[in-house]
């Protein structure tokens, strides 16, 4: 019995034992479970929440979606503003290079400020900030000063450039030099050989660009004074800038012309009220054409006018400042241009001015690069006083 009880007993005591083992294991395992769980738990909240995270990347998401949304909007904004300048005439006048501030539809380069007037009457730019004013209607309408303390010029505004231009391949005169657009001069006078406009190459009228037989293949012009190495670099320039030019007058539809007759030196030109800088000063063309070119700044390039900007300037103010009375412009300008003897300042009298502009009637010479024959260039003042135009 004893054995018997004793066995009972150790069967007893045994099972006590596995029972607080199977306690033990159960408790290690659910402080593992707890553990793991608690892993589990750092790991999505980390997911969710961290650096990483299903919000993080969500918010991150949200953001590059709203920056996306602002780009396309900003494409959409420059497609409209590119179809509305379309629509108003100014295709292509609004890329980044650009660096032009757009005044309704006149743009004012970089390093130039608004000074007065308006497009139908004459709207002037300075490259001095303190000639600088509000475009206002006051200001558009008001008299603009002769006393501004920069070089002004004036916007002369060419809606049609296939009225001036001609797009077309030709060979200028005796050099291997090609032009893919010429001047569509104004014929002034068809009786008179000497004023039939034609395209370059054709010696026996008035064409540009195009170089002479004469004066543009003797060194002391093409060289000591405008500084290339050849007739053929000259004519290679003066296609060129002719392009260069041609191109701005179709992107912008118009261009800016001097205030004034030029004046200060060849070295130092200015386009400001004073003695002109005329052609007995300056030496000949060819000095002239140097100072001309004195006035480029930033982006912004000057040459000596054309014959084809001048004719644009003539038709513009024929429809502004002289609509009343064309044959002002046509037939006989003394009432408001120097037509005496003795020559003035440029901008020394009110009642010489057009749109803005100070002597284009009378005074001195008005050289343009317009060639004529194969000797010389053709200079408006005496078309004009021949023309009483």
């Amino acid at each position: 019995m004893k054995k018997q009880n004793l066995g009972e007993n150790k069967s007893k005591i045994t099972l006590k034992k596995i029972k607080k083992q199977v306690k033990g294991i159960t408790l290690i395992a659910l402080v593992v479970t707890i553990i793991v769980l608690l892993i589990l738990a750092a790991v999505a909240i980390n997911l969710t929440i961290g650096n990483n995270g299903i919000f993080t990347r969500a918010q991150n998401a949200t953001q590059k979606w709203e920056e996306a949304s602002k780009n396309e909007q900003d494409e959409i904004d420059k497609v409209s503003n590119f179809l509305d300048d379309y629509m108003n005439g100014n295709a292509g006048s609004q890329g980044e290079d650009d660096k032009v501030t757009w005044l309704d539809d006149v743009p004012v380069p970089d390093g130039f400020y608004y000074a007065g007037g308006s497009k139908d009457n004459g709207l002037v730019i300075s490259d001095n900030v303190a000639d600088k004013k509000d475009y206002t209607e006051e200001n558009k309408n008001a008299d603009v000063s002769t006393d501004l303390q920069g070089n002004q010029f004036v916007w002369v505004p060419v809606p049609d450039p296939s009225k001036i231009f001609v797009d077309e391949t030709v060979k200028l005169n005796g050099v291997e030099t090609t032009t893919d657009v010429y001047s569509k001069l104004t014929i002034r006078d068809e009786d008179k050989e000497y004023y039939t406009a034609s395209k370059p190459g054709e010696t026996s009228k008035v064409r540009e660009p195009d170089v002479l037989s004469s004066y543009d293949t003797d060194e002391q012009y093409y060289k000591t004074i405008l500084g290339f190495n050849s007739t053929k670099e000259m004519a290679d320039s003066m296609a060129k800038e002719y392009k260069a030019m041609s191109d701005s007058v179709k992107k912008y539809k118009g261009f800016y012309i001097g205030r004034y007759e030029i004046t200060g030196t060849v070295d130092s030109p200015t386009e400001k009220k004073g003695a002109v800088l005329s052609a007995d000063k300056a030496g000949n063309w060819y000095s002239l054409y140097k100072a001309c070119k004195g006035f480029t700044k930033g982006n912004v390039v000057s040459t000596m006018i054309y014959g084809c900007q001048w004719d644009a300037t003539m038709e513009w103010l024929k429809q502004t400042e002289f609509k009343e009375d064309p044959s002002k412009v046509d037939t006989d300008s003394s009432s408001w241009g120097n037509y005496n003897s003795s020559k003035i300042e440029t901008g020394s009298n009110p009642a010489y001015q057009a749109n803005k502009i100070f002597d284009l009637a009378g005074n001195y010479l008005d050289w343009t690069q317009e060639a004529s024959h194969t000797y010389s260039r053709v200079n408006r003042r005496w078309w004009q006083q021949l023309f009483k135009l």
